[in-house]
């Protein structure tokens, strides 16, 4: 077996602003959204719908965190359009199995 090593670039932001600007300065470039909920929703909400809207960044995979695995909350992020869900505390496994399906889609989006 071929070992098999994965660069990639993270871009962290703190605030909803913050996120709005690294999408639109970065957004051909961003291979994957992981972003966490807020405790009212309101804003992982509103920043999913602005994604989905918006033709460009709607392409990349959307994956949101939660506390907890409250099945109204997946639902509605998955109705929104997000890619998938995962609850917190997060496992390495899942973070690996994320990253490889990533890996993938990438591979036969861009054939690299």
């Amino acid at each position: 077996m071929i070992p098999c090593y994965f660069l990639f670039t993270m871009t962290t932001v703190k605030s909803a602003r913050q996120v709005i600007d690294a999408l639109n300065a970065e957004g051909p470039d961003i291979d994957i959204i992981l972003t966490e909920f807020d405790l009212q929703m309101t804003k992982g909400m509103k920043l999913l719908k602005y994604i989905m809207r918006n033709n460009e960044l709607r392409r990349i995979p959307v994956i949101m965190m939660l506390a907890q695995d409250e099945v109204s909350i997946v639902v509605k992020c998955l109705r929104l359009g997000a890619a998938d869900y995962l609850v917190k505390p997060l496992r390495t496994n899942e973070l690996l199995n994320l990253w490889t399906h990533m890996w993938r889609r990438r591979r036969e989006i861009h054939g690299t």
